[in-house]
């Protein structure tokens, strides 16, 4: 990859960023976009921090990295909301659908289009 590792580390938060404003109005679609764009990121990071590993990174690369670092954040806790928000979602059609075990939990609900095993 070319560029300096502050360049790189500014491209990463780039798609991070993107990642961010589009788990603000998710879809499938652009879920599935998220996906694809986080991988990336991922791939991106890593070269950069083996670099950044060799030179050790000045002043410019600590900064974009600490900006990185907060996107990543935010885009983990945009994650966890949407993963939370589906598995509370999933319990209330489970309990719609399926009544209550004993105990009073919901069944676990099947996802339509995954592999779902049950022991």
């Amino acid at each position: 990859m070319s560029g300096s590792a502050a360049e790189r580390l500014v491209s990463t938060r780039s798609k991070v960023e993107q990642v961010c404003r589009w788990l603000t109005s998710p879809s499938p679609e652009m879920l599935d976009l998220c996906s694809d764009q986080l991988e990336m990121a991922i791939h991106e990071m890593t070269g950069t921090v083996s670099a950044l590993r060799q030179t050790g990174g000045d002043a410019e690369d600590l900064a974009e990295a600490w900006h990185l670092q907060r996107a990543v954040r935010k885009a983990g806790k945009l994650l966890d909301n949407a993963a939370d928000y589906q598995h509370r979602w999933a319990r209330r059609m489970a309990a719609m659908t399926g009544g209550y075990r004993p105990g009073g939990q919901p069944p676990a609900a099947a996802h339509p289009g995954r592999i779902w095993l049950q022991a």
